[in-house]
């Protein structure tokens, strides 16, 4: 585990925050990228990206306090805003950022589901790039475990764990790759975005098995009642959408016979 990557002029470069930057600009140049097939002006491509992350660190910190309070309970108060080194969860990070984005492009009046999906496919990038730094400060550590890949963390106890964060990292891109590869879309504005929030749900409770988690249950993690619920959500509202266009489509095929 290396939490300090480097120092610059005697202040600690934590390897969290730094990966958090990189993913923010690869975000950055991506989304610019895709924004001009669109017309969409690279400043407010930097706009929105900030808000976003903005919102999605705020919202982030925001869930994990909430789920971690007994640790925040014992400590000073200013942990709460200690995020440099880890302590972000990422389902409250997806709803800060996307609230923080429809705010953005409702100003600008941007279409806000359309930005949605151009942004999405580096949402699964920026994650798998962020679990890098995680794996490094030894947080988001999994369960104790014989496997031949199990690594030591940051744990008391120095055992030997599930290394979780290179299996979100590998989930994660694989569902950057998929989202890559449905980009161009036929189906609605919001489409990846929503696919993407339930792809992410079945991959996190899949991770969350071999995951060290406060239990809602015996057999359930907090986070993984949250994924099928997000899970739930997300599936359900691309069958309802796509079945109100296929019911529009009819009843236009039938007036216009």
């Amino acid at each position: 585990m290396r939490p300090v990557l480097f120092y610059v002029f005697g202040w600690p470069i934590h390897s969290y925050g730094f990966m958090l930057a990189v993913a923010f600009l690869i975000a950055i140049i991506g989304i610019g990228k895709e924004a001009k097939k669109y017309d969409i002006c690279f400043e407010n491509v930097i706009d929105l990206v900030t808000w976003v992350l903005i919102g999605a660190i705020i919202g982030a910190r925001l869930a994990y306090v909430v789920t971690e309070y007994r640790y925040f309970m014992a400590s000073p108060w200013w942990e709460i805003f200690a995020v440099n080194s880890g302590g972000l969860a990422f389902h409250g990070g997806l709803i800060g950022g996307f609230l923080a984005g429809f705010s953005y492009t409702s100003y600008k009046r941007i279409s806000t589901w359309k930005l949605a999906d151009i942004v999405t496919p580096y949402i699964a990038l920026g994650y798998s790039i962020v679990r890098i730094g995680c794996l490094l400060n030894g947080c988001c550590y999994g369960k104790v475990s014989t496997v031949p890949w199990a690594l030591r963390c940051a744990a008391q106890d120095g055992a030997l764990r599930h290394p979780t964060q290179l299996y979100s990292m590998i989930g994660s891109f694989i569902l950057f790759l998929i989202l890559r590869r449905f980009r161009n879309h036929k189906q609605f504005d919001g489409f990846l975005f929503l696919l993407y929030v339930g792809l992410y749900s079945i991959m996190r409770f899949i991770v969350e098995i071999y995951r060290e988690s406060p239990m809602v249950a015996p057999w359930l993690s907090l986070a993984q009642l949250v994924c099928i619920i997000m899970g739930i959500l997300a599936f359900g509202l691309i069958g309802f959408i796509e079945w109100r266009l296929n019911t529009k489509s009819h009843i236009k095929s039938v007036d216009g016979i």
